[in-house]
């Protein structure tokens, strides 16, 4: 089967990602992961890991939008149990509609950009995908409540809303399971507040000084 490229994300402008801000925190389990395997194989892994996670949002993108999803991939096991985890999400929790999928915004506020994965009623809600591995479910990381929290906060400045619910569900590659975590407004102000911004800080100061060492260099 043929692998689904990648889309191409044109905000028009050079700000930083959600993503990319969120990457000045520490990760010690992928420190120990890059240091326990070789160069080659984390890169191989990474690269197959993010077009996997691709392809599992454009299936639920396409099944949000159409009522059904088609697979394109050289992955098909790890597409199709994602899938079938998603589709037990929307069995479990049918008081929960899905909407308006991977829209691109851009905050003239504070000048990043970031992608949300779709809309509830009053709640935002982002897919993210891993492995369990021995344990029953997937796990929720900490860096994915500061994601959803920063899209939430985007999503209500350029609309104008005050949404502060916001879900994260994340299902499984390597089986079919999935888990979920749910966020109020307190938790939402504080992951915006007291880490993603102060991390879009230290990245625009990285940028910064990286700009004056280049002009020195010149002259």
């Amino acid at each position: 089967m043929s692998t689904t490229k990648k889309k191409h994300r044109d905000y028009k402008n050079d700000y930083p990602s959600v993503t990319e801000i969120l990457g000045v925190l520490r990760k010690i389990g992928l420190e120990f992961w890059f240091k326990n395997n070789s160069a080659q194989f984390c890169n191989e892994e990474s690269s197959k890991g993010k077009l996997i996670g691709t392809q599992i949002h454009d299936c639920i993108e396409s099944f949000i939008a159409t009522g059904s999803a088609t697979l394109d991939t050289e992955y098909d096991v790890e597409v199709s149990n994602a899938l079938n985890s998603f589709m037990a999400f929307r069995k479990d929790r049918p008081e929960i509609p899905l909407r308006k999928a991977e829209m691109l915004l851009t905050s003239r506020k504070y000048f990043f950009n970031g992608q949300i994965d779709c809309i509830s009623d009053a709640m935002i809600v982002d897919w993210k995908s891993g492995n369990c591995k021995d344990k029953v479910q997937p796990t929720i990381y900490d860096e994915w409540k500061y994601q959803v929290a920063a899209y939430t906060c985007l999503y209500n400045e350029i609309h104008g809303t005050n949404i502060n619910k916001a879900i994260i569900v994340a299902i499984a590659k390597d089986k079919v399971a999935y888990t979920t975590y749910e966020m109020d407004g307190a938790e939402i102000e504080d992951c915006f507040n007291k880490v993603f911004l102060p991390c879009l800080s230290i990245l625009n100061y990285q940028k910064e000084q990286k700009q004056i060492a280049k002009e020195r260099k010149q002259k």
